[in-house]
C-alpha cells in the first residue's frame, strides 16, 4: 500500500473512533507530507493543531499505521 493510501486508511479509522467534533476540528484536514525511512510526516494547519495531535494521537496513529503497513512506523506532525 502506498503511504498516502495508508494515511487515508488511518484517517478513516480515526473518524470511526473519535467524536465527530474532535475529528472535524483536528484530523479531517491533515495530509501526508512525506514518508521516509518509516516516518510519516503529517501536515496540519497550525502549531496549535500540531501540539493537540502530538499529545493525543501520536501513539494511536503510529499503532494504526504499523498495522496497515505491517512494519515499524512512526508519526510526526508538521505545520
Amino acid at each position: 500500500m502506498k503511504p498516502d493510501q495508508a494515511w487515508q486508511a488511518a484517517v478513516g479509522q480515526l473518524q470511526m473512533e473519535m467524536p465527530k467534533a474532535s475529528f472535524d476540528t483536528w484530523v479531517r484536514d491533515t495530509h501526508l507530507v512525506k514518508c521516509e525511512d518509516g516516518v510519516f510526516s503529517i501536515g496540519v494547519r497550525n502549531s496549535y493543531a500540531r501540539e493537540w495531535l502530538e499529545s493525543r494521537l501520536t501513539s494511536t496513529a503510529t499503532r494504526m499505521l504499523m498495522g496497515i503497513m505491517n512494519q515499524d512506523m512512526s508519526v510526526t506532525f508538521v505545520v
